[in-house]
């Protein structure tokens, strides 16, 4: 539930599609209208499915679900829907292109249509909280983030340019949906992390470059100085975030993300996620003469269910996201140098806490206050001090909601890259400075501290509970910290070799260094997904204090570290007309995350991705490819270690 399990995913989602898809060159077709307007279009579809290719881990299953005794809820339910062998995505979709221009200024226009038969017309053995929880439905995408349903058709890139002369110098100027991708970033993000991706379009079979990255609606000018120079600029008319795939589907990364009907369950030790999404009558089992004398006897047969409320999601102004870059080309060493500047709002969430009521007749919702108060007193005056102070702290919790919020604002990137060829192979690297990451506090840590009191955030509880602080107040989940990051890439290409007419070996290591990341066993304590629980703590002893049910996540490991690293390779091979025409090209992925958990989520310590593809095409026009991808069961702190799968797609290009 933590931000760095949403961004991590994000990476690795966003990244490893876009090296497994690779960007092959589509046909395109011009013409020319009776009026002088040129135009080029172009049109790509496809059919194809993906599967699950690997039991799911019960370590990363809820324990009232089946999963391991103890392990957290709230990012099970895409895990238990989909068994291995069965398919978790299929069915056509297409993209098309037109272009259109006349003398200086033109138009250019992408859209995308998709119809997924697996989501939109089979059952599924868990649900969602979107499908309230029905064994056997089908899951329902209504009210998820626009363009992310199980079918549909939208705009991508929209935008108007013109050419013009400044003073002598070439003016491009852009306006409307499109994508600015700065930097030398080849799979690692680094200035372009200021951009956004749909990650939901990065899961589809067969998913093109063009698809993942996000057009946003901004205003872009390029001016060319001579001499190697030249300066850019954008200004963005409207904020966007990332597109994250909805609850209950295979990559959905929290139960509770993009889940309009989905708030948060804390309910493990009562049952599964349909019965603490129901309700459980649970202080049924008390003797009624206890109940009455507390004046609490109707509670008895109140379904009380254990959802903690969802508010709406906290966003930021549309205003203030800019930036400037310059790329110098000095001919003394052959290197184009570049350097960037942006301010940019945030493009995923982090989990946060509203002042206000959760869902009656939820024990959260402080409905009930008065009576479980009392209740609580006439426990105490029994002697059962333990169960009088669980109940006393619920009838003190006046309602909490959660919220996804974005609302981290004016992120600042600084960047300088440079570009060049040693010896035969392209080299080109990245450093950037960053400033204001919003960093998820551990979500088990604000919740135990707000409900419970209890841990490094016990604080919260006061908070909760102060009467002065206004309904719809939001405690922001996350600090701001500072990032420094370092990354270098090389890329070689190869005549005919192995029998292949031609390869190309790509690479990437990156590093990164966080300020104001302490000791998680004595100081703020960040990331770890919210499966993993409470971890030991100084403030109740060193110990987990009962609060994790498995042992072995009790442990202060997976939280976010000062420092963290890792790599990124890549192999490709062609084989031109090996047979009628036919071109095979086969491509290795490998991605490993070596030390450290970065707050940002871009490594997670032991995270590693083997991806392989091999394509082949006909005529630069028809194709069929078949990929598999297999991650590490070993990265304990990796949510998604389980998810191995395989696809297979067929396609035209016109």
């Amino acid at each position: 539930m933590a931000r760095p399990t949403v961004l991590a995913v994000a990476c690795r989602a966003a990244l490893a599609a876009m090296a497994l898809a690779g960007c092959h060159g589509a046909r395109a077709d011009s013409f020319t209208l009776d009026n002088g307007v040129e135009g080029r279009w172009s049109l790509n579809a496809s059919m194809g499915a993906s599967w699950r290719a690997h039991d799911r881990d019960p370590a990363l299953v809820s324990g009232a679900n089946g999963g391991a005794p103890g392990v957290g809820n709230g990012h099970d339910d895409g895990n238990l829907n989909f068994n291995k062998g069965t398919a978790y995505a299929s069915g056509p979709k297409a993209t098309g292109e037109l272009q259109l221009k006349r003398d200086n200024l033109g138009l250019f226009v992408r859209a995308n249509a998709w119809y997924d038969t697996t989501l939109s017309d089979k059952g599924v053995a868990h649900g969602s909280f979107n499908n309230g929880y029905v064994p056997g439905a089908k899951l329902s995408d209504l009210g998820f983030y626009a363009n992310t349903g199980f079918s549909g058709a939208a705009l991508a890139d929209a935008y108007v340019f013109g050419e013009f002369d400044l003073a002598g110098k070439p003016l491009n100027v852009k306006l409307g949906n499109q994508v600015v991708n700065w930097g030398e970033s080849a799979f690692i993000p680094g200035i372009n992390a200021m951009g956004a991706f749909d990650l939901t379009a990065a899961h589809r079979p067969g998913a093109q470059v063009k698809e993942i990255l996000r057009p946003l609606p901004q205003l872009t000018a390029n001016l060319g100085l001579g001499d190697g120079v030249s300066i850019e600029a954008f200004y963005q008319l409207k904020w966007e975030h990332t597109l994250f795939d909805g609850c209950g589907t295979y990559w959905s990364l929290v139960d509770s993300l993009n889940c309009p009907g989905g708030a948060v369950v804390f309910g493990d030790a009562l049952g599964n996620d349909q019965k603490q999404y129901n309700g459980v009558p649970v202080l049924a089992a008390l003797p009624p003469a206890l109940l009455k004398a507390a004046g609490a006897g109707a509670l008895a047969a109140v379904p009380f269910n254990f959802r903690l409320g969802r508010a709406p999601d906290a966003t930021p102004k549309n205003s203030g996201q800019f930036g400037l870059s310059s790329h110098v080309f000095v001919d003394a060493v052959s290197t184009d140098f570049g350097f960037y500047f942006a301010n940019y709002h945030a493009r995923t969430p982090v989990l946060s806490a509203v002042h206000a009521p959760s869902p009656a007749p939820s024990l959260y919702s402080g409905q009930y206050a008065a009576q479980l108060t009392a209740l609580s007193k006439v426990l105490g005056g029994m002697g059962q001090a333990a169960a009088a102070k669980q109940i006393g702290m619920l009838g003190a919790f006046p309602g909490t909601e959660l919220a996804w919020d974005y609302g981290a604002t004016n992120i600042q990137s600084l960047a300088v890259s440079a570009a060049t060829e040693l010896g035969g192979v392209s080299v080109f690297g990245e450093a950037s400075h960053t400033h204001g990451v919003p960093v998820q506090i551990n979500a088990p840590d604000l919740v135990v501290g707000s409900v419970l009191g209890l841990g490094p955030q016990a604080a919260l509880a006061r908070w909760v509970r102060d009467p002065s602080v206004a309904q719809g107040s939001l405690a922001h989940g996350y600090d701001l910290k500072n990032k420094d990051q370092i990354q270098v890439s090389a890329l070689k290409l190869f005549g005919p070799m192995l029998g292949a007419s031609s390869a190309s070996v790509l690479g990437e290591i990156g590093f990164q260094h966080w300020s104001g990341i302490g000791d998680p066993a004595t100081s703020t304590r960040y990331g770890r997904g919210f499966l993993y629980g409470f971890g030991p703590t100084a403030a109740l002893g060193g110990t987990c204090a009962g609060l994790n049910g498995y042992a072995p996540y009790c442990e202060n490991q997976g939280y976010v570290t000062t420092s963290a690293w890792g790599y990124r390779l890549q192999g490709e091979l062609t084989f031109s007309d090996v047979y009628a025409g036919i071109n095979l090209k086969p491509k290795v992925f490998w991605s490993h995350d070596v030390k450290g958990y970065a707050g940002d989520g871009t490594f997670v310590q032991d995270r590693q991705t083997l991806g392989t593809t091999l394509r082949a095409d006909y005529n630069n026009r028809y194709y069929a490819e078949l990929s598999y991808t297999r991650y590490n069961k070993n990265a304990k702190y990796d949510v998604l270690h389980d998810r191995d799968n395989y696809s297979f797609v067929v396609g035209v290009n016109f």
